[in-house]
């Protein structure tokens, strides 16, 4: 068994991470929590059975040893937890963004290279069954054409906006989601930035061409009216449209048909951190950590979408 801890015990931890490590008990023990919030930290401890907790992540990576923590925290604070876990030799997960910028993020993925140890980062969608679904049925078709994402949301005003921008914070869903689902890497970037009633930048729209001829559009626009997350994958007389994470319609030789994402996996309709990705991306890492290997969404991997999100943010109407 895994012996495992947690550092943060905020709103995205206790949502998600903690729920999904404790149906995994047979293979995990959660031995010990560090916050800084006590508040939050009861809440873990009480609801989780958790018998350790600590306010100083370092004291609990001495004494508990654990083989895995989840590092769950705003980017903006995330850097030194981070590599502090990987240089004691533990495996991580981390959320996205890793950290507030691409020297960050290659810093937390130089730790993990040099340590040879699992630096998950949570992109849950790559895991999502209709993603899988999409990709199976699109890659058995012959070569993608292009791939299409996008991710809109409805927050004006300051409490859109945290210590990195609507890319990098929000979009960065969408932006792997697409470079992943291309099956290649960029080879040539257009793309714009705006700002629609902010002094932030807050609508995106990128271009890429990948290396294997593959195209994908990325739209993300926090000024929008509305939250909307949805992408396509095209192939060779194949058309799959995924309205994350909850279906999927498939055009095939002038044919329309659409699945509910439990039913791909036979999940539980009222399951969706199984049919939505994060269950899976949890057994991931517990495989890799087991067995050997990395995860889907290891940082040897997401460090090249990090470097697209880099290339996006910079430009100034390049085309």
């Amino acid at each position: 068994m895994l012996k495992a801890a947690f550092i943060g015990a905020g709103s995205r931890s206790r949502r998600a991470h903690y729920p999904i490590v404790h149906r995994l008990k047979e293979d995990i023990e959660v031995a010990a929590v560090c916050e800084m919030n006590e508040e939050f930290m009861q809440a873990v401890v009480n609801e989780f059975g958790i018998s350790r907790s600590y306010t100083d992540h370092q004291q609990m990576l001495r004494e508990v040893e654990p083989d895995v923590v989840y590092c769950v925290m705003n980017e903006k604070w995330l850097l030194q937890p981070a590599l502090d876990c990987l240089n004691a030799g533990t495996h991580l997960l981390v959320e996205k963004p890793v950290g507030k910028t691409l020297t960050e993020a290659q810093q937390i993925h130089d730790a993990a290279v040099a340590n040879e140890v699992c630096c998950l980062v949570g992109h849950q969608r790559r895991y999502a069954a209709v993603t899988r679904e999409a990709m199976r049925i699109v890659n058995a078709s012959g070569a993608v054409s292009q791939v299409c994402a996008t991710f809109n949301k409805h927050l004006l005003g300051d409490k859109a906006f945290e210590s990195t921008s609507t890319l990098w914070n929000d979009a960065c869903h969408i932006v792997d989601l697409v470079r992943y689902m291309s099956g290649g890497e960029p080879a040539k970037v257009t793309a714009y930035r705006d700002k629609f009633g902010s002094d932030h930048y807050n609508s995106y729209v990128a271009l890429v061409r990948f290396d294997n001829d593959a195209t994908g559009t990325i739209v993300a626009n926090r000024a929008s009216g509305g939250r909307i997350l949805k992408a396509e994958l095209h192939g060779v007389g194949v058309g799959c449209y995924l309205d994350l994470p909850d279906r999927i319609s498939i055009a095939e030789n002038d044919e329309m048909r659409t699945i509910s994402a439990w039913e791909i996996d036979g999940d539980d309709p009222s399951d969706k951190s199984a049919y939505g990705g994060e269950l899976q991306m949890h057994l991931d890492l517990v495989n890799c950590i087991e067995n050997g290997g990395f995860p889907i969404t290891d940082i040897r991997d997401v460090i090249k979408t990090v470097r697209l999100l880099n290339e996006i943010e910079a430009v100034e109407y390049r085309g």
